[in-house]
């Protein structure tokens, strides 16, 4: 059966690849190139049609493409690799006028105008100039990392940690999660990709993301590393950060080289102040890391076949802050001692990558690329659990991680444009605990947050994913119309086998009080994602100095639910079920709508207006609470009275202590009717995002832009329980402990909301996921950003970005359970935030290159657990060991301080004849500071104040030195 459901998998993709190849093909990756365009005149300033126009250049490996001026002058050129590029303007009866020092990056359209003067094709004028900075003709704002910054700047070469260059982004630089966000995006809207393609790895949430191909590069293969930022276009369903890398292809000449680099503990320094010593911290450096990138392109035949291959090899090995092994501990590795029990992990990773590129004819070019990536990782802990204890800690390992890619463009004529990708992935994933805690339960406190006993994650999944991208562009001097569609599949096989199907356990200060039991986790079951795909076109019709940028497009997300079986587990009957299709199934249309204004008609200022509609990037396991084999779908609250004081549910033969285990408030749990249904009118989560400023060239090489922002997000869901009104509730009331960080010192009267009749039989058994109309979210800002070009290659960006997010999730509040009002809408005031980054030649062949930020500090929480001690009755309304949690701090009132970082890295370039040795050092936190990043926000619980709220959980690194070098031929 597994096998009969892949095939039809392959097989509908088949199809759909020879339908759009027969029709009207294209892809993404021709919107991710940059582009020339501009009006040609006569003496007169008369429109000039019919000119022969070429762009030329090493990049392109027919070397030359042509486009004629239309009847108004206008010509553009589309889909031009990065690189330099001369322009060439010829037309009998005029002199022929060449541009040169045309750089393209990114999707950046470069305005190169001409004016042909009378005379013979012989005689030919030589235009020099200021090089054309500001884009005049699109809306898209997107940051581009060039090869050669790339090989400059540190920290450019991961994706992840490249982020940190771009303008106005906050995010997690860690492989665990694509948490970028900018402007008030969502971090899961964030997509990583390679050459155009959706790269990297979604588990079932929409909040988590694994890394893979798409989210590490090397300094050896990309071209360059563009990220996505503002007015994206209608190719593209969902806003936020859209990183691209952009691989190299080769070329005419042979190229390559080596690089590599490390860090060892010798030269990391000791940052931790006495106060972090006195509770407890210890020096917890990086042991070593290091890396090793050949890679090497070029021709195969020149003008027709191009190759380019890469590969990298990476360990490392680095401790944990305030994670510490116990030598009793089953799970504590060999060769831990008494004298250093700080505990460690381990990571070990590789990727390679192949990559042809054929010219088959003048007309018809093909793409095929290979990118395989492993990463296999021991004692890790996930940096978004908070605290975790080091026998928590998780074994990894992602292999096979590879894409495929296919691409097949074909210039039919000078204005028409198709092109067509296919790709196919595969990732396979598992994270579990160490071998001795097999037998526990994973715990978390949930009076000071910590997750302790045995590792949460325990995942077991094979992801396929099969992508077709296809378009075809109408270009002439005035239009560039395109229309084209994307379509992806996803299937994933997962498990979560958990110790007696109990997927974690809580305590108040390591006393149990209560558990979520499971399915059978070891059964192994399937997400199917049928089909995330677009329909979109969309047109960049230009006017004399007005550019309007129009596109439209139709988004249709359709999962399913596969049926099956699922065997008995400890708390389920087998359960045999159907499939259930279009769960859920959304159609949204998406317009998008900009304007670009040359301000004076020389390509140095332009005027900017956008606005846009995106749909909320979403999973594959948007459909497990509505599974009832899903095992991570439909979990059941339990009490836990611990009778024998033995800290665990579990037996010594591995099967559950019932006798300990309370009933469930879930009627539907484990059998054929899921506790939550889907309502058909259920929206997806959507968000309108506006920009508008200015752009003006202020130099040679010099720029400056001023933008404003807005984004508003609507359409999230909630779940509404039918068994529940407003009405049934009545309102009791706690004091709150005291303490410096509460508003006042603490001891305000606090309102909570229980059942109004204690005898009310509580149910979680029937649930409606549907529209939440009082819920939504807004962030208003502007940004500033100066980009300049220095001598000798160096250069320099500075910004400055300043936001306010405001919010209300109050549906659930006002309809369904009153508890959700308290602090359900906030505001907080603008919060800036600065980076600076370059790049400054000095004597000597040498050259220091680094990047300053200064963050915002983040919200100031307190978690505060109650339980009956507080109202002096029980809680109805709560979890099942009769506890729940109460903020006493409103968000967006107390913030912590702001931090500062620093990098540096100092090169000295060695030219051994035609080669380039490039030795570097790297220094990080160059004052040494020891700035908390995170915090411990549980304030306690069971009328206890924990000792570990506002305890650091992260600190920024020591200053350390890392060394290294490029070779490059």
């Amino acid at each position: 059966m597994r096998l009969r459901r892949r095939g039809t998998s392959i097989s509908l993709v088949s199809v759909l690849l020879l339908a759009g190849a027969a029709a009207a093909p294209g892809t993404a990756h021709a919107q991710d190139q940059a582009g020339i365009t501009g009006r040609v005149v006569d003496e007169t300033e008369a429109a000039l049609p019919g000119v022969t126009v070429e762009a030329r250049s090493p990049a392109l490996i027919e070397q030359v493409r042509t486009v004629f001026t239309d009847s108004a002058g206008n010509y553009r050129f589309i889909t031009l690799p990065p690189g330099a590029y001369s322009v060439t303007f010829t037309l009998p009866g005029f002199r022929r006028v060449v541009r040169e020092g045309v750089v393209l990056t990114g999707a950046f359209v470069a305005p190169v105008d001409a004016r042909l003067e009378v005379g013979g094709l012989e005689e030919t004028v030589m235009v020099t100039g200021v090089a054309p900075l500001v884009d005049v003709v699109s809306n898209r704002q997107q940051t581009v990392l060039t090869t050669e910054e790339i090989n400059t700047l540190p920290g450019s070469a991961n994706v992840l940690t490249a982020m940190q260059y771009v303008p106005g982004v906050q995010g997690n630089w860690n492989s665990e999660s694509l948490g970028a966000v900018i402007h008030g995006s969502d971090g899961p809207d964030s997509q990583p990709h390679v050459d155009g393609i959706k790269s990297g790895m979604q588990l079932g949430s929409r909040n988590s993301f694994v890394g893979g191909i798409g989210l590490l590069t090397d300094e050896g293969s990309a071209e360059e590393l563009v990220f996505d930022v503002s007015s994206q276009s209608a190719e593209y369903a969902t806003s936020g950060v859209r990183s691209n890398i952009i691989p190299k292809s080769g070329g005419n000449e042979f190229s390559g080289g080596v690089f590599g680099g490390g860090q060892t503990e010798s030269f990391i320094w000791d940052n931790q102040s006495q106060d972090l010593k006195d509770i407890g911290f210890q020096f917890a450096p990086s042991a070593f890391n290091w890396n090793f990138n050949p890679f090497l392109g070029g021709p195969i035949v020149r003008d027709r076949l191009w190759f380019f291959t890469s590969a990298t090899e990476a360990r490392g090995k680095r401790f944990l802050l305030d994670s510490f092994w116990d030598l009793d501990e089953p799970s504590t590795p060999e060769g831990v001692t008494a004298d250093d029990l700080r505990a460690y992990n381990q990571t070990e990773s590789g990727q390679q990558q192949f990559r042809l590129t054929w010219q088959l004819s003048e007309r018809n070019k093909l793409m095929g690329s290979y990118h395989g990536h492993r990463n296999n990782f021991d004692h890790v802990v996930g940096t978004n659990f908070g605290r975790v204890s080091a026998e928590a800690l998780f074994n990894g390992i992602s292999t096979p991680t590879n894409l495929s890619t296919f691409r097949w463009t074909s210039t039919l004529t000078s204005r028409l444009l198709t092109e067509v990708t296919f790709a196919y992935s595969r990732q396979d994933l598992y994270m579990n605990a160490f071998e001795e805690n097999y037998g526990r339960v994973p715990l978390q406190d949930w009076a000071t947050g910590e997750h302790y006993n045995t590792s949460f994650l325990n995942i077991a999944d094979e992801t396929h994913r099969r992508h077709l991208q296809a378009s075809v562009s109408y270009v002439t001097g005035s239009h560039n119309l395109k229309a084209g569609l994307t379509y992806m599949n996803n299937v994933q096989y997962y498990a979560w086998p958990a110790a007696g199907d109990i997927f974690q356990g809580f305590s108040v200060n390591r006393w149990p009080v209560g558990l979520l039991v499971m399915a059978n986790g070891a059964f192994q079951n399937e997400r199917k994602q049928n089909c995330d795909c677009g329909l979109y076109v969309q047109d960049a019709w230009t006017l004399d100095r007005f550019t309007l940028n129009l596109g439209l497009r139709y988004d249709w997300f359709v999962n399913s639910i596969p049926g099956g079986s699922r065997p008995a587990g400890y708390f389920t009957p087998e359960l045999r079920i159907d499939g259930y299709p279009d769960i859920p199934k959304w159609q949204d249309w998406n317009a998008r709508v900009g304007m670009a204004y040359d301000l004076f008609g020389d390509g140095s200022t332009a005027l900017k207006l956008a606005a846009g509609r995106y749909v909320a990037n979403e999973a594959l396991g948007i459909s497990d609470p509505f599974n009832p084999l899903s095992p991570t779908g439909n979990l059941d609250y339990r009490s836990w009275t611990d009778l024998n004081f033995d800290g665990t549910v579990i037996n010594p033969d591995g099967t559950p202590q019932f006798e300990e285990i309370g009933p469930s408030f879930n009627p539907n749990f484990g059998t054929p009717t899921s506790a939550v249904t889907l309502d058909p009118d259920a929206p997806r989560t959507h968000n309108w995002e506006y920009s508008g400023g200015i752009e003006r060239q202020l130099a040679d090489g010099w720029s400056i832009s001023g933008m404003w922002h807005r984004r508003s997000y609507s359409g999230f869901r909630w779940r509404d329980n039918l068994n529940l009104e407003a009405s049934d509730w009545a309102p009791v009331t706690f004091t709150a402990p005291n303490h410096g960080t509460l508003p006042n010192g603490g001891g305000e009267q606090i309102a909570v909301y229980e059942f109004a009749d204690p005898d009310f039989a509580y149910s979680t058994g029937e649930q409606l996921m549907t529209l939440a109309p009082d819920d939504w979210r807004t962030w208003n800002g502007f940004e500033v950003i100066v980009d300049g070009r220095l001598p000798r290659g160096g250069f320099m960006n500075a910004s400055f970005t300043a936001g306010a997010n405001e919010q209300s999730f109050c549906t659930s509040g006002r309809l369904d359970n009153p508890n959700g009002l308290r602090f359900c809408h906030w505001d907080e005031p603008f919060r800036p935030m600065g980076k600076l980054f370059g790049a400054v030649p000095l004597p000597f062949d040498t050259m220091i290159s680094g990047l300053f930020q200064m963050f915002s500090g983040g919200h100031r929480e307190a978690r505060w657990r109650i339980d009956a001690a507080d109202i002096g009755r029980p809680l109805i309304n709560a979890d099942a060991a009769g506890t729940t949690n109460v903020e006493l701090i409103e968000p967006g009132t107390q913030f912590y301080d702001a931090t500062t970082t620093l990098l540096v890295r100092f090169i000295k370039d060695v030219n051994v004849g035609a080669s380039r040795l490039r030795l570097f050092m790297t220094a990080s936190n160059i004052f040494n500071k020891a700035a908390v990043t995170a915090r411990n926000q549980f304030f306690g619980g069971g009328g206890v104040f924990s000792p570990d709220y506002d305890r650091p959980t992260v600190i920024q690194d020591g200053r350390a030195l890392s060394f290294g070098t490029q070779w490059q031929f």
